[in-house]
Formats: structure tokens, sequence, C-alpha cells
């Protein structure tokens, strides 16, 4: 009999000091936390999933710094990390702010559907490790492959991002044979419900399903959806996820018996405030400079931008969703705008900080303008319209917001185009009216629409955008836009007009 224990993380986004950045108040998440509590021996893997150095403001603050050896380098060294693959987000910041991480990394970067075409980074597809116990484990690592759909063009310039699963069936058939136990390391998720089997997604975004079904892994360590699975196995496959932002980790035992039979436990393990010392010190000044900058004063508002209940929003609108509205339409001079929440947002109060706009605005998103007519502009509002959901006079939000990945980011607010949802009428024929300038639109109209890089895509549903002429592109990200914008209006007066109304 031998054992095999394996740690997972998976979509840290660069949460490494026991803080998630709201305030200075440390709470038990973080991987300084994480790291103390693993216990690694001769038989013992550390594995990441991805989506490491993006998303946390302490990574908003090193994207600007030119780095040469990335501090989350330094982490996962200390932590013992034997493998690594790479998120989508892994590419947001450039070549070299990825190469400032990888290069540094004692761990195996493996992702078998991402090439460099320059051949620095270290990038392997897969590897052989034979444990103190002789276990001899595969480990194959591989990415979702909608990076080149979502990310800024020039940001892939050195890289080509291939088919996921035609990259590693190949590879998983001649691993298979040459080892005791498989291991796929998936930046991606699952594409059918778990429970009823019922598909919720039919793009190439997540197939985890598909693999399982298909392939023969002994374990599939996933992410990229933030779901939290433990415990689980999936057409023979064991399979586990982790929650985003370092709030857990995952432990997996894994025990091959002498009759070469596999079974496999997992569980997903919270944390307590224990950060690892020597780390949290080295750190330390780092961790200060980037505390104070956040606590700089950028300018004041009117009134509160607070944000609701997502489906208080939804049917109402957002103030503060009026206020990213207004600046992206004074520094792109566009007619319309639209701008959509992360999952979490912190909101401002009348005075903003930039601790405020990195930890309510958390994506490195850039600005798009696509010349859009009404037919588009209508279909644009009815995918929002199908956000929510309406049954026996109540109202929530859709399922399909909320599966496989929680996406309230997909529901987009438009200033200065006033639009009606009847919520009594099927989905996809609910957008009642559309009034700009006081004139119904037509759907001949044409119209400049600003918004993120991310919706210009045309994911979440709204791929008839990808065909729209662009107009104008601002390749500067939005965080750095709202604070340019409070340098040049120190004082400023929130757009408190009400877009939507809704008919139930």
């Amino acid at each position: 009999m031998k054992q095999l224990k394996i740690y997972f993380t998976s979509d840290l986004h660069g949460y490494i000091y026991p803080t998630d950045y709201t305030d200075r108040t440390e709470k038990p998440m973080g991987l300084l936390n994480i790291l103390s509590q693993y216990k690694k021996d001769g038989n013992t893997l550390i594995i990441d999933g991805g989506d490491t150095i993006q998303g946390s403001p302490f990574m908003t603050f090193l994207s600007s710094e030119n780095l040469e050896k990335h501090p989350m380098a330094m982490v996962m060294n200390e932590g013992g990390y034997d493998y690594v693959t790479l998120g989508n987000h892994e590419f947001n910041y450039g070549y070299n702010y990825l190469k400032s991480y990888l290069t540094h990394l004692n761990a195996k970067c493996l992702c078998a559907n991402v090439v460099d075409k320059t051949g620095v980074l270290p990038i392997a597809s897969s590897d052989i490790k034979v444990m103190e116990n002789g276990l001899k484990v595969g480990v194959i690592g591989f990415t979702t492959d909608f990076i080149p759909i979502w990310e800024k063009a020039y940001n892939l310039t050195n890289f080509e991002v291939r088919d996921t699963f035609s990259s590693i069936q190949a590879l998983h058939d001649e691993l298979k044979s040459q080892v005791d136990v498989l291991i796929g390391i998936y930046h991606g998720g699952f594409e059918y419900d778990l429970q009823t089997h019922e598909q919720l997604s039919s793009s190439s975004e997540n197939i985890a399903y598909k693999i399982c079904k298909e392939l023969q892994f002994d374990l599939l360590l996933t992410g990229h959806q933030h779901v939290p699975l433990q415990n689980q196995t999936l057409f023979g496959t064991h399979i586990i996820q982790t929650p985003h932002n370092a709030a857990k980790y995952a432990q997996v035992e894994l025990t091959q018996h002498d009759d070469q039979s596999i079974t496999v436990t997992s569980s997903l393990n919270a944390v307590d405030i224990n950060p690892e010392p020597s780390l949290y010190q080295a750190l330390m000044p780092l961790e200060e400079r980037i505390q104070t900058w956040l606590d700089s004063p950028v300018g004041y508002l009117n009134t509160e931008l607070q944000p609701t209940e997502r489906i208080d929003m939804a049917i109402h609108g957002s103030l503060l969703a009026n206020f990213i509205n207004q600046i992206q339409l004074e520094v792109s001079e566009a007619d319309l705008a639209c701008t959509s929440f992360a999952n979490s947002i912190k909101g401002f109060n009348t005075s903003v900080t930039v601790r405020d706009i990195v930890s309510t605005y958390v994506y490195p998103n850039t600005l798009v303008v696509l010349e859009v007519t009404g037919q588009i502009l209508k279909q644009a509002l009815e995918v929002c319209a199908s956000y929510i959901h309406y049954e026996n006079g109540e109202t929530s939000v859709s399922r399909r917001f909320l599966q496989p990945k929680v996406s309230h980011y997909n529901y987009d607010f438009f200033s200065n185009v006033f639009y009606t949802f009847d919520l009594t009428k099927p989905v996809g024929e609910r957008v009642t009216s559309m009034v700009v300038n006081n004139q119904e639109v037509q759907p001949e109209d044409t119209y400049s629409l600003v918004m993120n890089n991310y919706r210009s895509s045309g994911v979440g549903g709204y791929d008839f955008l990808r065909g729209c002429p662009v107009l104008k592109e601002i390749q500067i990200e939005i965080t750095e836009i709202i604070i340019d914008y409070f340098k040049k209006h120190q004082h400023v007066t929130v757009d408190d007009r009400q877009f939507i109304s809704v008919i139930k």
C-alpha cells in the first residue's frame, strides 16, 4: 500500500496576506495562512491551479512596479509548491509580469495548451514524479482555451493558446500506461450540473465534465469557476475545486492498494489567522507601502455609492453604475455607456480613496467603443432582462447567471438610454422601450457605445457584439481612468437619473 497526500490551491488571485483589503482588518484568508497548514514530506505534492498573480489590490500595485522577481514566486517557493498551471488572468498584465513570476518559481509550470513562442518561459506540458515510497505520479496541466477571447491581443503576442481537449488527449493516453496515478490540473470547470447532469454550457470555456467522461484521470483538480467542490467522483475520476481568494485550501488523500486499485478522499479546509511568520515579516515593508497607497484620498462625491442586493440593482438601477458610466462617457465621448459589477464589490463613501476604487472595480479592464445599431442595443438589453427571474410575483436572479458559475458581471447597467423591461413577457421579448435623446430607438439607428474590453469580446451571451465596428480603444485600465477622473474633478456630482423601468 502506497499513499500520496496533495495540498491544492486555485484562484488565489494574489491574496497573500490575511486581508481582503476592503479595510486593514486581518481575516482568516490569504496564502500565508494556508502555508502554515502544510505538512510536507516525501510523499506529498503541493499544487496550484492558476489565476494566481492577478485580482487583489496587492497585485494591482505590483503590476506597475516593473518587477524582476514576483513576490508570489517567493511565497510559493517557501510553501514548497511542486506544480502550477496557468489561469486566464495570468496574462492580464503582459509577458514581463508573467515572466517575473514563472522564471523565479521552483515549482514546475505545466500547461499543455499554452505555447510560449519565445521559448523563454519554463512552461512544460506534463511531468512524471516518483514519490519517496515509489509511487509513480503523472501530472498534466492545462487551462481554458477561452483566453484569446477575453485577453487583450497585445498581451498574447508571445503566446499561442490551443484547444484544450485535443492538447491533452494524446498526452493522457501516453502517460496513463506509464504511471500509477494520473493527475490533471485544469484551470477550468464543469459545463454540466454535477447533480442532475443537465448541460449548462455548450462552449469550450469549461470542459471538465467532458474530460472526466472521455479520459481516465484518477484525480482532476479544477478551478476558474470558484465553486467549492470536495470528495466527489465523476465517471470514475475524483474531482475537487476550491473557492477563490485563498479562503480555503484542498487536501487530498490518495491510496494505492496492494491490488493496484486506488481510493481517493478530499476535503476543503478553512484557515485560522496564523500566517507563516518569516514571510509575513519579510514582505511587510511592501504590504505597508500597498496599504498606504490604498488609503490615499482621491476625491469626493456628493452622495454615497453603496451596492444593494443584486436583484434590487437590476430592477431599479444603481447610482454606482451611473458613476462608472459617466466617467466612461467623458473619457470616450461615446453616446451611450454600459458597465457591470464584479461578484464582490465594496462601493464608495462620499470621501473616496484608492482602496475604494480598486476594491470596487477589481478587473484590469480597458475600454472599447463600438458602433451599435438599435437592433444590437435591444439584443444587449434582452440579455440583461434575462437576468431577472419572475415567477408568482417574485423576482430573483436567473439560474443562467448563477450556474455553472456565478456571473453577476454579465448583467450590464446602461446610461444615456432609458429602457423598459416588461417581466410579464417571455425572455427575449422583454425590452418594450428604448429612448435616446427623447426619441424612441429604431432598429436601424446607430450609436457609439462604450464598454469594457471583456464585454466587447462578446462573452456572457453578448456574442452579437463581436461583429460591431470598433470606433475607439482606450488602452488604460479603468481603475486608472477612475483615479484620473478624480484628479480632474475633485468634487463629483453623480448622475442620479434612473435609466431602467420595470413592469411586473
